[in-house]
């Protein structure tokens, strides 16, 4: 987008990309499976389906999910992976679903707590009242977290919730099917790892960005701290609607706050794109090989998406 070029020098940019710490690269790259392990083995928790929710299979339709994200539009990366799962797992389609809308509702939560957390670690960057908005936030998300996980009760055959809820069908069935993804919640023994988990994944995430600032020799303005403020920013501009792979928004969402964080903009921008390329052609070229081995063409899965997005209740959960 034109706010991702904004005041940068061309030529610059592609001395300054050219002359990336190789090493450091390689680096990055490596994280990137490290994370995708990570998100597999919390969503095996979450799934509680013993051994037929192996995190192997996980592993790979994660990766499968990612990669259609980055080459079709409308984000058809979740609902992909979430049918997939169903199918080679012999697991419910709601159910999968319900725990992907539920990895969500945690990811928010831990991005919120890394960012309170930076933004308390660089006062000077972050004003109170974001601070403060942002710590609002994260005990919103939590409070959504606790009363979805706590809702299994109410909604049981009979319940309160589920007596009251009986009138409206679809909100009845979200309902129930948030709560059932949520299960692994209800008691600290079972939460506790998958807790863990998000927050270890977001960590793993900001030693990415870390590490994409030594790769183009920025470590004196982006510490570990500052980095998860980037991370913040990355995620916000990913999550925009926007071309498959989010390009342009997510430049002009790193490039946005690493300015903020005292680097210029030919630099901010190079430090943007070498984070982004990196990660998606990992993640792309992981995903499409994962999913050329299950024997699915692209084609393939993005008629049978098309076809299911229009089927009663899909959209809905």
């Amino acid at each position: 987008s034109w706010l991702a070029l904004r005041q940068v020098d061309l030529p610059r940019l592609w001395e300054l990309l050219s002359g990336a710490r190789l090493p450091w690269a390689a680096f990055m790259a490596a994280l990137v499976p490290l994370q995708m392990a990570l998100r597999s083995k919390r969503w095996a928790l979450l799934l509680d389906a013993g051994s037929r929710s192996a995190p192997e299979e996980l592993f790979k339709l994660n990766f499968i999910g990612a990669a259609i994200d980055n080459i079709l539009f409308m984000r058809l990366g979740e609902l992909a992976r979430a049918l997939l799962a169903s199918r080679r797992l012999s697991i419910p389609l709601a159910t999968t679903l319900s725990s992907i809308a539920v990895e969500r509702m945690l990811d928010v939560a831990a991005l919120l707590a890394a960012f309170s957390l930076a933004a308390s670690l660089a006062p000077d960057v972050v004003p109170d009242p974001v601070r403060r908005a942002a710590f609002a936030l994260l005990a919103t998300a939590l409070g959504a977290i606790a009363a979805v996980a706590a809702a299994g009760g109410p909604l049981a055959p009979e319940g309160f919730l589920e007596r009251a809820l009986r009138r409206w069908h679809r909100l009845h069935k979200v309902a129930r099917e948030l709560s059932a993804g949520a299960a692994a919640l209800r008691s600290a023994r079972s939460a506790a790892p998958v807790a863990l988990l998000s927050l270890a994944f977001w960590a793993v995430d900001t030693l990415f960005y870390w590490s994409a600032a030594r790769c183009l020799s920025l470590s004196p303005e982006l510490t570990y701290a500052r980095s998860m403020l980037v991370v913040s920013w990355a995620a916000a501009g990913s999550a925009l609607p926007s071309v498959p792979g989010a390009f342009g928004s997510f430049e002009a969402a790193v490039k946005t706050i690493v300015n903020s964080l005292g680097v210029e903009s030919t630099r901010a921008l190079g430090y943007a794109l070498l984070s982004h390329m990196v990660a998606y052609v990992v993640l792309t070229a992981f995903g499409l090989a994962f999913l050329y081995k299950a024997g699915i063409s692209l084609a393939e899965l993005r008629g049978e998406l098309a076809r299911w997005r229009t089927e009663d209740g899909v959209g809905a959960a």
